[in-house]
This record gives C-alpha cells, structure tokens and sequence, in this order.
C-alpha cells in the first residue's frame, strides 16, 4: 500500500462506502477511482469480489454516457442546439468509436441543423485545423464538433493555433517537434501553455515530460495541480500520491492533497491530511495554514 493510502487508512470496505456515496452524489469519476482501489486491494484472490466490483465500475460508464445523453436530450426540447451538441460529445466521449452506441448517438449530433453562422465558424476552423503542430487527427475532429458547440475550452484548438503566430509559442513548439525526447524542452512548453490559459495542450506536454522522467517530483506535482484544477479528481489524486511516494516530505504536496479533498467535501480524509502537516511541519507557515484549514472544516460540520 502507497505512504498516502496507508496515511488515510483505506480498506477495502471504506473504498466501497465511499464509491457508493460518490455515486449517490453525482461524482462518477471519484467513485471510479475508490472503486479502481478497491480492486487492487482485493488483487485476483477474490474473482468473485473482483467481477463485482468490475460490474460496478461498468455501471458507472454506463451512467455517466446515460446522464450526458439525457442533458443533450433536455437542451434540445429546449431549443438549445449548442448545450446539446456539447453533451452529446461528452456522451460520445464515453463510447468506443465505431460502436453501436457510438454510431446511435453520432446520428443524433448530426440531425441537429447548423445555422448559417455555424457553417461559416465550422470552414474557418477546417482551415485553421490545416496547422500540423500539436494536432492530431482525433483533435481535429472532436475540435470540429465542440467548436461548434460553442462551449469552452473545447475552442482550445482554433486558440492554439492563434497562439503559434506568437514567436515564443513557435520556437517551443519547433522545439518540441525536432527533439520529442527533450524532457525539458516538452516541461518548458508546457509551463507556457498553461500561463496562456490553454490547459488542455500544457496537459499534453506535462503527460509526456513525466513519461520521459517518471522519476521527477515536480513534473508530478505540477501534472497533477493542473489536472486538481481542471476538475480530472480521480488522476489528480494519482499524480498527487506519486509526487509523495517520490518524495514523502514534500509537505505542499499534502496540503493541495487535502485542500483538493476538502472541495470534494470528503472532510475525512481532508482532516487527515492537514493534521500530518501540522505534525511534520511545526512552526512552519503551511502547518499554520493546514491549521486554519482544519478549523473551517469543523466549523463547517458542526
């Protein structure tokens, strides 16, 4: 078991509390994620445990593509064609291309009529999408279908490519294209993108940094601050838990850790951890910061 699972004490029949409540909530990704640890704890020991809680994780997929279809479905009794293109993508997300269903709620997206406008917005994104840095077929594609959704970030593509006008973006960008094994040089871009906002390509570029440097505490540590805050909880929490299996006393670590639990409204495991910093770290100002913390906390259950 990993430092931080043991720190807040997970068992199996705590991860699977916690994935029915998460559910019962509306988090569908944390309860994934409680129910992904409660498959390696049971290991293959258990078959029968594990095609149960397999057959849960199944369940939840099915519900997450289901409650996508059924926002696209409301938008469009309401007239509002660009809310249901953006949530039959996030339902198509959710599919294996090719599929039966993926194929069901293709046609769906495609009966919806394009205004002029559309049409016009959907040429001039084919043109900018022409750009081959950091474009990949599938980006193209699904950039065609949320640009015409209308709703951000799913823009990020048309913005991108605005960007690589910019002579500083052009020169990280060739950069990253001639020399793809500069860890350093995919860390730097990556950095950029994010302070222009544009997360989903800094994601890209953090994702293979740490692939090439699986070893590097802060190529986690920023991977998984950008993810905390792009709302992906369940690989945030990950990445979180490999930066401290990297480097145990990392106490920042712990404390975006916590503050990232703490807005999910899991208070239990929040608490745990700002109480390890206010051990570890005393006199210190995050342990001072961790204290106020706790004390919001409880003030908010009682």
């Amino acid at each position: 078991m990993s430092l931080i699972r043991e720190l807040l004490g997970l068992d199996l029949n705590s991860c699977l509390q916690r994935a029915e409540k998460y559910e019962k909530t509306g988090k569908l990704r944390m309860a994934r994620l409680e129910l992904e640890n409660a498959l390696e704890m049971v290991g293959l020991r258990d078959e029968a445990q594990r095609k149960q809680i397999n057959a849960l994780l199944d369940g939840i997929s099915l519900r997450d593509q289901e409650d996508a279809e059924a926002q696209a479905e409301a938008a469009l009794k309401n007239s509002d064609h660009q809310k249901a293109r953006y949530y039959f993508n996030v339902a198509l997300s959710r599919l294996e291309e090719g599929s039966s269903e993926f194929d069901r709620i293709k046609s769906k997206l495609d009966s919806i009529p394009r205004r002029i406008e559309e049409a016009e917005s959907e040429d001039e994104l084919e043109t900018i999408l022409r750009a081959d840095v950091g474009v990949s077929f599938l980006d193209r594609q699904r950039a065609l279908e949320f640009w015409k959704s209308g709703f951000p970030p799913y823009k990020e593509e048309y913005y991108f490519n605005k960007a690589l006008t910019s002579d500083v973006i052009q020169a990280q960008a060739e950069e990253v294209s001639k020399n793809p094994e500069d860890a350093d040089a995919h860390f730097n871009f990556g950095v950029t993108l994010a302070q222009l906002g544009l997360i989903k390509k800094a994601l890209e570029q953090i994702r293979f940094f740490v692939s090439l440097r699986p070893e590097d505490r802060d190529g986690h540590y920023f991977l998984a601050n950008l993810l905390a805050d792009q709302g992906y909880d369940e690989e945030a929490i990950r990445e979180f838990e490999k930066t401290i299996a990297l480097d145990p006393g990392f106490a920042e670590a712990y404390f975006y850790l916590a503050e990232h639990y703490s807005q999910l409204k899991d208070f239990e495991r929040a608490e745990k951890l700002y109480r390890h910093i206010i051990e570890k770290e005393k006199g210190n100002e995050l342990a001072e910061e961790s204290q106020v913390k706790l004390e919001a906390i409880r003030q908010d259950i009682n």
